[in-house]
């Protein structure tokens, strides 16, 4: 799998998330960086509070993605 590939996969997998998860309020992955970053891809998110930050951090759903997307 291509390096794009792999950024699509967890971009699809992560943005997916919204709806799934109380208070996730917002989601976007990006996978094409400014030429002078230095990161694969970049989460950005907008939770309705600290605790749903929490809870999003620990959910089933959002765990899946990491385990078998993100850590691969």
């Amino acid at each position: 799998m291509t390096e794009l590939a792999v950024k699509k996969e967890i971009k699809a997998g992560l943005e997916g998330l919204r709806g799934k998860i109380e208070g996730l309020v917002e989601i976007t992955v990006n996978i094409d960086p400014l030429a002078s970053s230095n990161c694969d891809l970049m989460l950005d998110s907008l939770f309705d509070s600290e605790e749903a930050l929490k809870n999003y951090a620990v959910h089933p759903a959002h765990v899946a993605v990491a385990e078998n997307q993100v850590k691969p």
